[in-house]
């Protein structure tokens, strides 16, 4: 009888055990009154049982694109992350199509991608690379951080888009539903930088550096062409050698455009063509640097139709400007002002609060310009405006405006 009690204690003890007669990794497994648990595995030389940690674990799912071949089929895979993973060049004559990217794609752009020089695309086609799609991330790697170089340099002559070699623009947007570009660094576009279409989408912290154009030529490098509604771009930083900022047009929720730089090119412009309409900006604590103008609301001479309204400049800071600190034009040609205004386009409610700086010297050179065709611009408003002239600078004008705003300085040389 004791000899057939011991064996069902130990036959009690074995099926305690797990199969294999192990106890899982990391459990306790209880064997009479004792208890005991199971060591956690040591990582071995067998990816089978012990995968990598990836790198970087939010692209672990990423389409990744290596080469400009690979962009389609990242723009049809299921992803949703497209990781662009420089350095590689874009061939001569090819652009970047992610129109079609599916709703809340993210992009990575990490290192930097190259486009090669082009003798056939122009500003009238396809810009070397466009976006769409509704809430869509388009951002740089924190870890190695993005770059678009659209070789400028090779495109340059002095004339941007109004004559010379063909050049065509860099980046042209057109997304929706709170999508937002942020982190990476534009080099030397051939001309104009954003295109900015669509709607509700946010620009942060991008920085533009086309400063070599200053000494090869470069024009016609403008910065954010805004012609979408609930725009925002702030944080962020141009050198380049035309409008830092041109909204040709935007209605509605309009555009906000927050602690930005300006460096070296034509300043804060709001440049209306014939029917469009401009309205509901706010310019806010941004600084414009070494450009000829600081301020400007241009419209068409020659407009029958439109309007501009609603705008507001808020701690706009400036520091030698070489033309104009503050304009409002009704002359406008792309070949320069005409001197008379005779546009039918009304510029009304807007505001100059805490706005000023330093103009550089020149017998040209004025702090304020305000030239309105008659009746076409009312209600405009100045409040804390503080500009130093230099000692040789212009009077400031104002003309076609009833009654002349106060506190802008009209008719006065020297500081206001």
């Amino acid at each position: 009888m004791k000899l057939i009690l011991l064996n069902l204690l130990a036959a009690l003890c074995a099926s305690a055990l797990p199969a294999g007669g192990h106890c899982k990794s990391g459990t306790t497994c209880t064997v009479g009154h004792h208890s005991t648990k199971a060591p956690a595995p040591t990582t071995g030389a067998n990816p089978g049982a012990n995968p990598p940690v990836p790198a970087n674990p939010s692209y672990k799912d990423a389409c990744t694109v290596k080469s400009y071949a690979d962009f389609p089929t990242c723009v049809a895979s299921k992803s949703t992350t497209i990781l662009i993973k420089g350095p590689f060049t874009v061939p001569a004559e090819k652009t970047v199509d992610l129109t079609k990217l599916k709703a809340n794609t993210r992009v990575v752009l990490s290192g930097t991608v190259k486009f090669a020089k082009s003798s056939k695309l122009d500003s009238d086609g396809p810009a070397l690379m466009s976006v769409g799609g509704a809430g869509i991330t388009f951002e740089s790697d924190a870890s190695n951080p993005g770059v678009l170089d659209g070789t400028g340099e090779l495109y340059w002559d002095g004339k941007g888009g109004n004559g010379g070699v063909p050049k065509p623009k860099m980046f042209r947007t057109s997304t929706t539903g709170n999508s937002v570009f942020k982190g990476f660094k534009i080099l030397n576009a051939p001309v104009h930088v954003f295109s900015i279409g669509g709607s509700d989408t946010t620009f942060d912290n991008i920085k533009i550096d086309l400063s070599l154009g200053a000494t090869k030529g470069g024009h016609n490098t403008d910065g954010f062409d805004v012609s979408g509604s609930g725009i925002v771009i702030q944080n962020s930083w141009v050198h380049n050698q035309d409008d830092c900022l041109a909204i040709n047009k935007s209605s509605g929720k309009g555009v906000k455009f927050l602690n930005n730089t300006c460096i070296g090119g034509h300043g804060i412009s709001i440049s209306v063509k014939e029917g469009g309409i401009v309205e509901n900006v706010l310019i806010k604590d941004c600084v414009v640097k070494q450009s000829t103008n600081a301020i400007r609301i241009k419209t068409l001479y020659k407009a029958t139709s439109g309007h501009v309204s609603n705008i507001a400049y808020n701690n706009v800071q400036f520091d030698g400007i070489t033309k104009v600190g503050v304009s409002i034009q009704q002359d406008y040609l792309n070949g320069g002002p005409t001197g008379v205004a005779i546009s039918k386009m009304p510029i009304t409610g807007v505001t100059f609060t805490n706005v000023g700086g330093s103009m550089a010297a020149g017998s040209k050179t004025k702090s304020v310009h305000l030239l309105c065709a008659p009746g076409m611009c009312s209600d405009i408003h100045f409040t804390a405006l503080k500009i130093k002239a230099a000692s040789n600078n212009a009077k400031n004008t104002c003309s076609g405006i009833n009654p002349t705003p106060a506190g802008a300085g009209c008719d006065k040389v020297g500081t206001i």
